[in-house]
């Protein structure tokens, strides 16, 4: 995989850990190596990714601000499900320049429980965001209930997604469509009746 640079010539160290991961492991994972492989002191890489649980923190950030960098006329008049699937298929095009580390880390999550923790937490706010971007008015346990139906969508897709070598990512973009229809009414994606406005859910702690 090619590293990818930033402004100024330097190379992505996000980019660049995940080529770690994808080589190395998790597990083996040297932010020395980092430092490197792209040509920088061990102290730059520290700057940006102080520990290994911060490359994680990193590329949720990185991902969650990609799927929200839209603009409102993009998604305005789509119903729920149709801005869920715009918003999710932004993050899966964002997360390409690191697929193979991910690859990687599915693996090695398998026998690493707390992996999966660190990445169950970052994902479920990720998804708190997507439910109020894509218009999805519910509260408290409706909502945890929904965001683990709109998880569940996502990382079923993510399986797909992981293999899905076409340029236009046409089997993810496939099965994303058939997962948010499986769960649309569990995540709230499913659009009002015609000629009814959505019911308003009284708000309760998240």
């Amino acid at each position: 995989m090619a590293n990818q640079e930033k402004t100024g010539g330097r190379p992505d160290l996000l980019v660049t850990a995940f080529e770690q991961i994808a080589e190395h492991g998790w597990s083996r994972l040297s932010l020395v190596a980092v430092a490197r492989q792209a040509g920088v002191s061990p102290a730059e890489v520290y700057r940006e990714l102080p520990g290994r649980a911060a490359v994680l923190r990193a590329l949720s950030r990185r991902i969650d601000e990609a799927m929200l960098a839209f603009d409102e006329a993009e998604l305005a008049g789509l119903p729920p499900r149709d801005r869920a699937f715009e918003l999710m298929m932004r993050r899966l095009e964002a997360l390409v320049p690191f697929r193979p580390g991910l690859e990687r880390l599915v693996r090695g999550a398998r026998c690493d429980p707390c992996l999966v923790l660190l990445t169950a937490c970052r994902l479920d706010r990720s998804l708190a965001w997507l439910q109020d971007a894509a218009g999805v008015r519910r509260f408290g346990l409706r909502a945890r209930i929904a965001r683990r139906a709109l998880g569940a969508a996502y990382l079923q897709t993510i399986r797909v997604w992981l293999t899905d070598e076409s340029t236009d990512l046409g089997q993810t973009m496939a099965e994303l469509d058939k997962q948010l229809r499986r769960v649309q009414s569990v995540a709230g994606l499913r659009p009002p009746p015609a000629g009814r406005a959505p019911r308003e859910e009284s708000p309760q702690p998240a």
